[in-house]
């Protein structure tokens, strides 16, 4: 098999071909990103597990108030859930600075969740760590770079949580 020459002009037009690929192709692919500007109205993937956080704060301070036996590790996951609450909104309030900074703040639930025992109260905070988990793992496979890792690590913080509350 003999081999083709190849001209300087051929060899030239290829290189020129393929550095306006590497050149163009970040322009072309942002317009394929999860978040586009074009959709004020759509509310921001954050947003669910934001909320999700807060009332998990909210629960979870319930379940050490009422039930001693429970309190440190329900303490501990206020301590982490509070952290995930603020880490979320600080990422939100950064693509959406209009955002009010009092929106952050965890309302203030109109009645505390009360159980009857320390088992009620068991699962109730395992199976809220249950959905945090799942809801923070299945966006990680749809949001990009930076919010996918922060989703991911809550995922697997609440895992650590569930492990502690089984």
């Amino acid at each position: 098999m003999t081999a083709t020459p190849r001209s300087r002009r051929r060899v030239l037009r290829a290189g020129l071909t393929a550095g306006g690929l590497l050149v163009t192709a970040p322009a072309v692919l942002t317009g394929c990103s999860v978040l586009t500007p074009g959709a004020p109205d759509a509310p921001d993937p954050l947003e669910s597990p934001a909320r999700r956080a807060e009332a998990d704060v909210t629960l979870a301070r319930a379940v050490a108030d009422g039930h001693p036996d429970l309190a440190p590790a329900a303490t501990a996951y206020a301590a982490d859930r509070q952290a995930h609450a603020a880490a979320l909104r600080a990422e939100l309030r950064r693509l959406n600075p209009e955002m009010a900074p009092s929106s952050s703040a965890a309302p203030a639930p109109a009645v505390r969740p009360a159980f009857a025992d320390s088992s009620d109260a068991g699962n109730a905070l395992a199976a809220a760590t249950s959905r945090a988990q799942s809801e923070a793992g299945a966006l990680v496979a749809v949001l990009p770079g930076y919010r996918a890792a922060l989703l991911a690590s809550i995922a697997a913080c609440c895992a650590s949580h569930a492990v502690v509350l089984a």
